[in-house]
């Protein structure tokens, strides 16, 4: 009996000192992966409705932020700038030594259309809910007669560059016996352009281009090939 509780006492100090060194083996492997000492050297932001300040105030993140505080947190982080903010409808956040980038989307405001003498601001997932008015800042839907083929168009909308949508007023659908599909797009410069359904998402991105080239203000067909031609010279 004596002998046995001898060889327990000497296991014990060992088993006490294996659990030491495992106790600091895991707090110096989590000092080594946290970094405490080191910080943000910058942040990159891709954002076009908000400034670079905004942003760095939603997320509190700046050059002089502590690098633990954004490592394993990056989507936490993210969460936090939707909800700060409506204008965002999502955000990722990635950290690459003591870099973050931080790529902001948008909630983009597609257009108005009117229902039954009802206003609906649409969003760029397509869908709508009920507004007073339109408040200028997108293009009018008119005459289209498939809820489909609306939020499609407003989806294909929402994905062109700022300066192309701002330069959008009316999105019209306006068929004709040759072309099913055609829209009619009214732009803001005084130009007039004809796109089709399935194309006007790669075509339309050409609009800045051909209009730079043109003389005088008239329409740009874009519906089987992209050409251009002045008001009244057909």
């Amino acid at each position: 009996m004596e002998k046995i509780k001898s060889q327990f006492m000497k296991r014990r100090p060992l088993q006490l000192w294996i659990s030491l060194t495992t106790f600091v083996v895991l707090i110096v492997g989590l000092i080594l992966s946290l970094q405490p000492w080191r910080t943000i050297s910058s942040v990159n932001i891709d954002s076009n409705m908000l400034t670079k300040q905004q942003v760095q105030k939603y997320v509190g993140i700046n050059d002089k932020t502590p690098r633990w505080r954004v490592l394993g947190q990056t989507t936490f982080i993210a969460h936090q700038l939707i909800k700060k903010d409506a204008k965002v409808y999502s955000a990722d956040i990635d950290l690459d030594s003591n870099v973050v980038s931080i790529k902001v989307v948008e909630n983009i405001s597609a257009g108005f259309v009117k229902k039954d003498g009802q206003w609906y601001a649409l969003n760029r997932q397509g869908k709508s809910k009920k507004v007073d008015n339109p408040n200028g800042n997108a293009p009018i839907y008119s005459n289209f007669k498939s809820n489909a083929q609306l939020t499609n168009t407003a989806k294909t909308f929402s994905q062109f560059e700022l300066s192309l949508r701002q330069n959008i007023s009316q999105i019209i659908y306006s068929p004709t016996k040759d072309n099913n599909n055609r829209l009619k797009i009214i732009m803001t410069d005084g130009n007039t352009v004809l796109a089709t359904l399935k194309t006007f998402g790669k075509k339309m991105i050409y609009y800045p281009g051909i209009a730079a080239q043109m003389q005088t203000k008239g329409i740009i067909d874009l519906q089987y090939g992209a050409y251009s031609y002045g008001y009244g010279s057909k």
